[in-house]
């Protein structure tokens, strides 16, 4: 199993008001698409808020995910709308061309092996005047290195952990904003909001790792971003994220570099 496809809904959702709200912010960015109707498609569906959001407001949703958990809890909460959810990750996104008025995916692309491919089917997907609104994690330059995920990654491939973790290595990763939207340009779009380093409600708030916030930063991470390694490890999973949370505010790597970007095909 990879790691998005891993994850219960139950557990996620947890977790994810943070992303729902920064979802809601993101989409109000694309200009009075939300007023046109149409088709909306919802890339990385989750727990289903955003795709019922999109159909109470009039549109033919179409939602994915690679979690068979969170597509059964997304069509349970859409019951009696107008949302299509399949099991879908990424990477296979078929997506018809010149349908949608908005193609929308938040906290998403860090865990897309290749997002080339990916976003273009996007940009084809759009009808002239449609959106696509993205927000992801992982969004530093090249030059800065890699952040939490590389520790994360080291950490997991280390002696210690990397027999246990054989089958549930880390699956982040990082996708810098201008490379992003450079893919986006060459597909035909034009970028209408950029931001390459957005607050999350859940980014570090210090450089240094408060042992009062340990317990909460632990259960966040066992639920959503290391949820198939603590899967496998069991009762070792606090011993691991904790590791991976001391090396990471040791390292002055806690910044998790979200990014935001809303660009639109030519009417």
């Amino acid at each position: 199993m990879t790691a998005t496809n891993a994850w219960l809904a139950e557990d996620y959702a947890q977790v994810n008001t943070p992303h729902v709200k920064t979802a809601l912010a993101a989409l109000s960015l694309a200009g009075d698409a939300l007023e046109q109707g149409g088709a909306f498609a919802e890339i990385g569906c989750g727990t289903g808020e955003i795709a019922r959001t999109a159909a109470e407001r009039g549109f033919d949703v179409w939602a994915c995910d690679a979690s068979p958990s969170m597509v059964d809890a997304t069509r349970r909460l859409c019951a009696g709308l107008s949302v299509h959810a399949e099991v879908c990750p990424a990477e296979k996104l078929d997506l018809p061309q010149e349908r949608f008025t908005v193609a929308h995916s938040s906290w998403v692309l860090h865990w897309v092996t290749e997002v080339d491919a990916p976003l273009r089917r996007m940009a084809r997907a759009l009808r002239p005047g449609g959106y696509v609104v993205l927000q992801w994690t992982g969004a530093q330059p090249r030059g800065d290195g890699p952040g939490m995920f590389g520790i994360l990654r080291e950490i997991a491939g280390s002696p210690k952990w990397k027999g246990l973790l054989a089958g549930a290595q880390p699956a982040m990763h990082e996708y810098p904003a201008e490379e992003v939207a450079e893919v986006l340009v060459d597909a035909g779009l034009e970028i209408t909001h950029y931001e390459p380093e957005i607050v999350h409600a859940l980014s570090a708030k210090g450089p240094g790792l408060d042992p009062a916030e340990l317990p909460e930063l632990r259960r966040r991470y066992k639920l959503a971003g290391f949820a198939t390694q603590a899967a496998a490890l069991g009762e070792r999973a606090d011993e691991f994220v904790d590791e991976v949370l001391r090396a990471v505010f040791e390292a002055d790597r806690a910044r998790l570099h979200h990014a935001r970007i809303v660009a639109r095909r030519p009417a």
